[in-house]
């Protein structure tokens, strides 16, 4: 089973991808699973859980004082500017999972490695991105490999996908089994083997409205 952990819609509004065109290109990727993870807002995800079911995961990207954590399963928006910690508190009072995109990336607002470090040894994390399409050269992320081995937590990865051609570009491979639950994905990823690609076209702006929430 392939889980892609972190993708865009046009929601997050630096990505172009409409509702229809995110299926189609989830369609044509091969992805099982795939979490959804806009910045700032879940109305996407919402949407896109109610009509695909358990093959998305509800999540949200959103800005921390050390910059950058993903909430996966939520139920309700995180708002932003929060430390770490209290995001963390937030995400996993609603049975959530905390997870980092691209730490250490100096490109983005990406959680620097001696925060992630100090994080990750807090028990503040729940799963660290070890690839992401959207880092050259293969989008591998070796200070996240050093933390999760040292410290036991999961890992994951995700394509970071801004256009629908670019969802599944990176994935994890996992067991085949159900992962509707914090518990369950956490199950999966034990056994996850990370395949990661280097994908990162241009993208072609166009006019849109994007709802504001």
């Amino acid at each position: 089973m392939k889980l892609d952990l972190h993708t865009h819609t046009h929601r997050s509004g630096d990505s172009t991808t409409t509702m229809d065109e995110y299926v189609i290109g989830l369609d044509a990727s091969g992805i099982d699973v795939v979490a959804v993870t806009d910045h700032l807002t879940i109305a996407g995800a919402l949407l896109l859980a109610d009509l695909l079911g358990p093959r998305v995961i509800v999540g949200q990207e959103l800005r921390v004082r050390e910059g950058e954590l993903i909430g996966l399963f939520l139920s309700e928006r995180i708002p932003p500017g929060l430390r770490a910690v209290e995001a963390a508190v937030l995400i996993r009072d609603q049975g959530g999972l905390v997870y980092v995109p691209h730490p250490g990336d100096t490109g983005r607002s990406s959680i620097k490695d001696n925060d992630l470090w100090e994080l990750a040894s807090a028990g503040v994390i729940d799963i660290i991105e070890v690839a992401n399409s959207k880092i050259a050269p293969n989008g591998l992320i070796p200070i996240a490999s050093q933390v999760c081995a040292r410290l036991g937590i999961a890992v994951g990865a995700g394509s970071d996908a801004h256009i629908e051609t670019a969802i599944g570009s990176t994935y994890l491979e996992v067991p085949p089994g159900k992962v509707t639950s914090s518990a369950e994905l956490l199950a999966a990823l034990a056994h996850g083997k990370v395949h990661a690609q280097y994908f990162d076209p241009p993208r072609g702006w166009r006019a849109r409205i994007v709802p504001a929430s």
